[in-house]
């Protein structure tokens, strides 16, 4: 079944579409569908290839009804009106009947089939045969949908295959295994076996937790109110000693990040999980590897700085400018405190991806960790790498000290206006003088947050330091090169990050010295809150 026009915007609209970019700059030239119906044909699986005029494809997954829905959008294939089969409150109960009739596999056209597989030992599918589903959109996951009362079938639309078992499916089952608190429990997963013997995970059933959106969403708008509520009281700047809760959840993120890694690292026997030592050898291959992405950087901001606005063009100028000096002295100085073995460290699987928009906030304020397939833009061979234990810290540590406070000033000051990018995307027109207020009003509580979650640990553990180096570096490269108007906060990050004084002794005990606040005696408040006492 060939793919038209129409079918092609349709699939560039979705959320899911890993290939928006190609389909805009006209360099997807067909689109094959590879179709099994099933529910009397009124429903069907759609197995689909993305055609590229470099001659590369892309293979992605599209369940489709016959007819339309209410307020859902629709594609019209061979004449025929179809639209997303996830919207049908029926789905699953036609996708798990079809499954039945056909001794639970499907057959492709290709010769590649799917096979449901349970992990856990939990039969929740055959307690669940007859459930109606519905979507839940950003309530767990994309393209996720509840069933019944008690689970959540996360599909995924775009397919990536590898010799061996999916991403997802070995970072959940592992995790499942040493018992980690910090995910919903995963009860088994739909795997694609092509004829070559690749492997792709179509979707996986989980626990559905009643939640309250993820923590981008939960903390930016808590920020908001914070904000508002000192501009109220006349306050210059958010009292962090007023939302000890908040810092409370900050801290639990910090411990269940930590949780998470230990249980990732825990042996059992399979080589892919050992903890492996860093050594001189790994060191000197990670060096090598950051001074590419060091000239990357470089390279990108030299050929879009004048793209910047004034106050980040300046800051990038002179970043460039001094660029060899504080790169090498600031990687130098880490190196060598690895080298002294001041911190042991090691490398371990990692979730890869991982910062607010992949927390869950549950009813009761527990936090759940989602999506361990890895960082989208990584191949499933380099997804499946061990990296630093301090990589997910530091994405996360980017979340926080980087984005979220810039983010909350600009929803704060927001005047309800929206234009349009030059890339296409939106832009929230902002008050500059609330905005500027709200940017100053929220730093205490930013740091406040950003040291909760680190719980202890230092910005200046050499491998956390290096890894938030190598964040932010990614950061710019995208910003700068792809909104430039959001430049301006990874660039902020790199030049305070590169123009520590790293002579001193006990940087770290200096730099909260400097905060305006004092951090012991806040992560004492949040313990004394934690255990029902006040200061």
């Amino acid at each position: 079944m060939k793919g038209n026009n129409e079918l092609i915007n349709y699939i560039h609209a979705q959320r899911w579409c890993g290939f928006k970019q190609e389909i805009a700059d006209g360099k997807v030239t067909d689109v094959d569908l590879d179709a099994i119906p099933f529910d009397n044909g009124n429903k069907f699986f759609t197995l689909g290839t993305a055609k590229f005029s470099d001659g590369t494809k892309k293979k992605f997954f599209m369940p489709l009804a016959k007819g339309h829905m209410d307020g859902i959008e629709s594609v019209t294939i061979d004449g025929q009106e179809y639209f997303d089969a996830m919207k049908a409150p029926d789905y699953w109960k036609s996708l798990m009947n079809f499954f039945k009739e056909n001794h639970n596999s499907v057959k492709f056209q290709d010769g590649s089939v799917v096979k449901y597989h349970s992990i856990g030992g939990k039969e929740v599918v055959q307690d669940n045969l007859d459930a109606s589903s519905k979507p839940l959109n950003v309530e767990q996951s994309n393209t996720t949908i509840r069933v019944g009362d008690d689970i959540a079938f996360k599909q995924d639309r775009m397919i990536e295959s590898d010799y061996g078992v999916s991403v997802e499916v070995e970072m959940n089952a592992k995790l499942m295994e040493t018992g980690c608190s910090a995910m919903p429990k995963t009860y088994g997963a739909f795997i694609m076996k092509e004829p070559s013997g690749e492997i792709a995970t179509l979707g996986v059933v989980q626990e559905f937790v009643p939640n309250q959106g993820d923590l981008w969403s939960y903390a930016s708008k808590y920020l908001v109110n914070a904000l508002r509520d000192a501009q109220a009281k006349g306050q210059d700047k958010i009292n962090v000693f007023e939302h000890k809760e908040f810092l409370k959840m900050m801290h639990d993120l910090g411990r269940k990040t930590t949780e998470m890694s230990e249980c990732l690292a825990r042996p059992n026997g399979n080589p892919d999980f050992e903890p492996v030592p860093v050594d001189e050898a790994y060191l000197y291959k990670y060096e090598k590897n950051l001074a590419v992405l060091l000239y990357q950087t470089e390279k990108t901001i030299e050929q879009n700085l004048q793209s910047l606005d004034g106050d980040t063009k300046k800051q990038a100028e002179n970043l460039l400018q001094n660029w060899d000096n504080l790169t090498h002295n600031f990687v130098q100085y880490q190196v060598k405190k690895i080298n002294n073995g001041e911190v042991q460290n090691n490398i371990v699987r990692v979730h890869g991806d991982f910062h607010l928009g992949q927390v869950l906030v549950t009813k009761d304020n527990d936090l759940k960790f989602l999506d361990f397939a890895g960082e989208p833009g990584l191949s499933v061979k380099e997804r499946k790498s061990k990296y630093p234990e301090t990589r997910d810290f530091a994405g996360m540590y980017r979340s926080i000290s980087g984005y979220l406070g810039p983010v909350v000033a600009e929803t704060f000051a927001a005047t309800g206006e929206i234009v349009k990018r030059a890339n296409g995307s939106e832009k929230k027109i902002t008050n500059p003088e609330q905005e500027a207020w709200a940017n100053q009003a929220v730093i205490p509580i930013i740091e406040a947050a950003t040291q909760a979650f680190l719980d202890g640990r230092s910005e200046q553990e050499p491998m956390l330091a290096l890894e938030i180096l190598r964040k932010n570096l990614y950061e710019v490269q995208y910003e700068v090169g792809n909104r430039p108007d959001m430049a301006h906060i990874p660039v902020k990050g790199l030049v305070n990050l590169l123009n520590q004084d790293l002579e001193m002794e006990n940087v770290h005990d200096n730099v909260i010295a400097q905060k305006q606040i004092n951090v012991a005696d806040l992560v004492r408040a949040v313990w004394l809150h934690k255990n029902g006492r006040d200061m």
